[in-house]
């Protein structure tokens, strides 16, 4: 399961992800009853949800050898600024900070939550931002014996990274199955919104793992993922993951051919 340093990064992502998705519950006149059991419901379907994800890396990396440790997505310096700007502040992490009398260690800047709950504030839920966190391996030598590399693979690390959005997916297929009467929507929405947002290739995110580890493994999977969220309100679950399969499959060949047959 999780360790104890993972618990408090947890935590503050699925509340930030809650607020992000559920500041704006749709209505035209504020209720404060309704907006607080708006806010826990759908706090309790990004919590379901989120872990999940991160229990999805945690599952594959042991089958590979290594433990996923989950923290908050962040950045150690601020090279990227205005040289005036860098002069007057301390831009580097680690950083320790004293508070209520004791000292803690800040590791990097949590860049993720930061963008997150900036976006939602000043859209007033209407935008949101939510990649949050990453995760780190840790090598279990034991498991590795008999691997041609004792460290993570690129490809490796990109089926590991690829379980966190496909766990989504799984979960939006399951909601779809039992959305009859469309009392899942917001479970589906909230699972097909962080399937794409941490399939975004950027860097230390899921996507961006997939992409480097390989290019043509990301491709069919962005291709899958988005496929399966536009044709999920419209079919049932058979037809839905046998057009998704065939656009895959197509776009596969497509991107394998021009990338690599006909350079």
């Amino acid at each position: 399961m999780f360790s104890k340093k993972e618990i408090f990064p947890l935590i503050i992502s699925i509340l930030v992800l809650a607020l992000a998705l559920g500041l704006d519950d749709g209505t035209e006149v504020f209720e404060l009853s309704y907006w607080l059991s708006n806010l826990v419901m759908v706090t309790l379907m990004v919590a379901v949800s989120f872990l999940i994800h991160q229990l999805a890396h945690k599952w594959i990396a042991k089958r590979q050898g290594f433990i996923a440790e989950y923290k908050l997505w962040g950045i150690k310096s601020f090279r990227w600024m205005p040289q005036s700007i860098i002069r007057r502040t301390n831009h580097f992490f680690p950083r320790k900070i004293n508070f209520l009398g004791k000292r803690y260690e800040i590791k990097s800047f949590p860049i993720g939550v930061v963008i997150s709950l900036i976006i939602t504030l000043i859209s007033n839920g209407k935008l949101f931002f939510l990649a949050l966190g990453e995760y780190n391996l840790l090598l279990k030598r034991g498991s590795r014996v008999g691997k041609k590399y004792v460290h993570v693979t690129d490809y490796e690390d990109a089926k590991i990274a690829l379980a966190g959005p496909m766990s989504h997916i799984v979960l939006l297929l399951i909601a779809g199955f039992f959305n009859s009467y469309g009392t899942l929507d917001n479970f589906i929405f909230i699972n097909a919104a962080l399937a794409i947002f941490y399939m975004i290739p950027v860097h230390k995110l899921d996507g961006s793992k997939i992409f480097m580890g390989s290019t043509l493994l990301y491709v069919s999977s962005l291709i899958f993922i988005i496929a399966v969220i536009v044709l999920v309100y419209f079919l049932s679950i058979i037809p839905l993951l046998i057009i998704a399969g065939l656009a895959t499959a197509i776009g596969a060949v497509l991107f394998y051919y021009f990338s690599y047959v006909k350079n």
